[in-house]
């Protein structure tokens, strides 16, 4: 009656993935054990299908409560089987909230109302019913199918809905191939319903998840053979689920020297024998390779650190052999505390690069301990990236301006302008927090774009001659520098708002000067377009005479720890340095001006300029506009 050729194939087959499932390392994620729930329930299906048909066809000689029996427990599996499939998906996109609450609630309705269905056929003969002459299909039958066809359709409207969010194609491809396959095990099943054909759909929906997203080689690290940072952020995201409450990470010091020293092929057999030793030392514990000799152990509160700690160490004291070549290798240790669990991957991430940065350095402890502060920290610099983000994104970084007071007359001769951005709440987040971020996450050019923009804006809009203003400073970081059309993208904005270059004078901090070659060339072909240089926070970095004649700069702005130094206990040493600037023929701008008298010592040892915040705190343009515009 039923052909059982296609179905014994594909039940050996599931036997085999689990074989296969269970011999190789895996992770704890959501979607290994919904996998595994996935072959077990399919494994049901398949051999109750087989048992259900078989009972069917021998009725006559079987007692009738087992055929209906097995006949209704095959019928469970089956609708059980789509949810399950559908669970999944889910799972892989990251939906949590189809486990949970009054969505996960409607999402199962159809599952139990097609169960209840089932479950009541021996007395409704809804789904089925043995009559004398054999099995017959009930008025209801089709339900199972739609119920499975149904969680598709969700499956699919998810990733729908999901759309516009970041995901590997690889994802949403393997979803679309193993529900398309499913379909088609569907229409099988009902267009041939005498040939067991959609278990071998299922199958092989069964072994694309396998391929596709079970794959254990995905979270490996070649050359340790330990999990990787792709399974760590897996993992992490979902935490809330994890039994490991620690975590213990160390860290080979000074490994880019080492691989300076030894090679890369030696380092790398050296990564594999620490692999290998961790795993025999740890082997009820997950263990990753994080990046750069740095190893992560997952662990609990409850396992003896400080002995885990010991053993390591004590392994490093002797040498690692690779190739024949004796590695030396020191490491040392960060505990993270099970505050971490708090924390999103990000934050994670982003304070134990900082431990183990810490970790790294010879004079650290040998354990760094990374708790709440650590994480809070880090958390806060995360909101402080996305508002920077946000603001260049929006246009919204705001340029307030800081006066120049020429120091002779104590009238304003020019002003400085400095980026600011603000947080949700409108507060001004410290350029101090949001300038390295900008120049770590490559933003930093956009941001001096935007400043160096709206800077020219002013200058075109506003009447400086009635202020007395002559130029305005824009800084420049190091990172602008680099980028090779800076000239020319300068030389448009000041074309597009039709205004002189002498006008902006560029600073450049003094203590990143790094590629003297780089930035003279740079330094040239902007004077070329007839911008004018000033040397900032003179005293703070590399202060050298030679590398300021190599350089041409008309303006040397002199630190204000440097003038503070001098005012506490004056000396020849800084009215020297002034003197010698300027026959060389700098001016000369003293920062950190704070109070009468020490604008009139810098005024008295030749500093032609003074700037700080006994003048003025950096204000917004128009509130500098007001204060500083000149009644006709």
């Amino acid at each position: 009656m039923w052909n059982y050729s296609f179905a014994i194939p594909s039940i050996m087959i599931l036997g085999l993935l689990l074989i296969i499932y269970f011999l190789q390392p895996r992770l704890p994620f959501s979607i290994n054990k919904n996998f595994v729930k996935l072959l077990l329930v399919e494994t049901v299906v398949i051999s109750t299908d087989i048992l259900a048909s078989w009972a069917c066809e021998y009725y006559q000689s079987l007692p009738g409560v087992f055929v209906s029996g097995l006949n209704i427990l095959y019928f469970i599996f089956f609708i059980i089987r789509g949810y399950i499939f559908f669970i999944f998906t889910c799972s892989i996109l990251r939906l949590n909230y189809v486990n949970k609450g009054v969505a996960g609630l409607l999402y199962r309705v159809p599952l139990a109302i097609a169960l209840l269905i089932t479950v009541s056929s021996p007395w409704t003969g809804a789904i089925f019913f043995i009559a004398e002459d054999g099995y017959h299909w009930g008025p209801f039958y089709r339900i199972i199918e739609m119920t499975f066809m149904l969680y598709i359709v969700l499956s699919i409207m998810n990733i729908f809905y999901l759309r516009g969010k970041k995901r590997l194609k690889r994802e949403l491809y393997g979803i679309v191939s193993y529900n398309l396959l499913l379909s088609v095990g569907i229409m099988a099943r009902i267009l041939f319903p005498k040939y067991l054909l959609m278990d071998n759909f299922c199958v092989m929906a069964i072994i694309t998840i396998d391929f596709v997203f079970i794959n254990p080689e995905f979270f490996i690290e070649k050359r340790s053979r330990l999990f990787n940072l792709t399974g760590l952020r897996f993992l992490l995201r979902e935490k809330n689920q994890l039994k490991y409450d620690t975590l213990l990470s160390f860290i080979i010091k000074h490994y880019q020297e080492d691989i300076e020293i030894y090679g890369v092929k030696q380092m790398d057999v050296g990564i594999n024998l620490i692999g290998s030793f961790l795993r025999k030392l740890l082997p009820g514990e997950i263990i990753f390779y994080f990046n750069k000799g740095s190893f992560i152990i997952m662990t609990n509160s409850d396992v003896n650190l400080e002995e885990i700690i010991d053993r390591i160490a004590e392994r490093f004291k002797t040498p690692w052999l690779a190739d024949d070549v004796r590695l030396y290798l020191e490491v040392g240790f960060v505990e993270v505390s099970s505050d971490y669990l708090q924390y999103d991957t990000n934050t994670i991430f982003g304070a134990l690069t900082n431990a183990l940065r810490n970790a790294d350095n010879d004079s650290a402890d040998r354990v760094i301990h990374a708790g709440r502060d650590m994480f809070d920290a880090i958390l806060d610099n995360n909101i402080v990236k996305s508002v920077l983000e946000n603001a260049i994104e929006s246009d919204s970084v705001e340029v307030f301006l800081q006066p120049i007071m020429n120091a002779r007359t104590g009238e304003l001769i020019g002003a400085e302008s400095l980026c600011r951005i603000r947080d949700e709440d409108g507060k001004i987040i410290p350029p101090g927090k949001f300038i390295s971020i900008a120049e770590e996450t490559g933003r930093i050019y956009e941001l001096g774009e935007q400043v160096f923009e709206k800077t020219c804006r002013f200058i075109r809009d506003k009447d400086l001659v009635n202020m007395g203003l002559e130029w305005i400073n824009v800084n420049i970081s190091v990172a602008q520098l680099m980028k090779k059309d800076l000239a020319k993208s300068f030389s448009e904005i000041i074309m597009k708002y039709g205004i002189s270059p002498s006008r902006i004078h560029l600073e450049i901090t003094e203590a990143v000067i790094a590629d003297e070659l780089i930035m003279k060339n740079q330094i040239e072909e902007l004077q070329k377009q007839g911008f004018v240089f000033a040397l900032d926070d003179y005293g703070t970095g590399y202060s050298n005479a030679s590398r300021l004649k190599r350089f041409t700069f008309s303006n040397v702005k002199i630190d204000m720890s440097m003038v503070w130094d001098y005012c506490d206990a004056p000396d020849e040493i800084l009215p020297m340095l002034i003197k010698a600037f300027k026959s060389s023929g700098y001016s000369v701008t003293a920062e950190g001006i704070e109070t009468v008298q020490i604008g009139e010592s810098m005024k008295s040892i030749g500093c032609d300029y003074l700037q700080g915040m006994y003048f003025s705190p950096p204000i917004p343009m128009d509130d500098f506009v007001d204060k500083y515009s000149r009644t006709v």
